[in-house]
């Protein structure tokens, strides 16, 4: 019986805490949604796929959110100020890529997150706004990146 008594308070705060960071991300995604006008795109069996992530942790990896909008024609200059506003204060810009050639343009942000990193990956191209954030661990992370370097060597 005292087992339920800690058990389920437990899980009860596990889920508040997962629903408010889901809730950040949506928030994110409501702000794009708003200044470009589009809506994000259903993604089929994409809820298999976070589960997968939950579940495997693939290169450190234990949580992910995608958002994909579609006709969203942003300025290379708008889209710096709309993704710093959007992401906020918490989150450290870490690179900024632009092509003036192709209108391209991506946005990574990181924040600390006790013994993780949460990435957002933000990239504008062809009409077409994506927005992925990811939770990993940074060790297991930077192992997958040098087996892939030493891999092209």
């Amino acid at each position: 019986m005292r087992i339920i008594r800690t058990v389920i308070p437990a899980l009860a705060l596990l889920f508040l805490a997962s629903s408010l960071r889901a809730s950040e991300f949506d928030w994110m995604v409501r702000q794009i949604s708003r200044e470009t006008g589009a809506r994000p795109v259903h993604i089929p069996f994409f809820g298999l796929a976070r589960f997968v992530v939950r579940v495997g942790h693939p290169a450190g990896a234990s949580d992910l959110q995608l958002a994909v909008f579609e006709n969203t024609h942003v300025a290379p200059v708008r889209f710096n100020q709309l993704f710093d506003t959007t992401a906020g204060p918490a989150w450290n810009p870490i690179v900024r890529v632009r092509s003036t050639k192709n209108g391209e343009s991506t946005n990574i942000y990181a924040r600390e997150e006790g013994k993780h990193l949460r990435l957002l990956i933000c990239t504008s191209e062809h009409g077409e706004t994506t927005l992925v954030e990811i939770r990993v661990q940074p060790d297991k992370l930077m192992e997958v990146v040098e087996e892939h370097r030493h891999g092209r060597d």
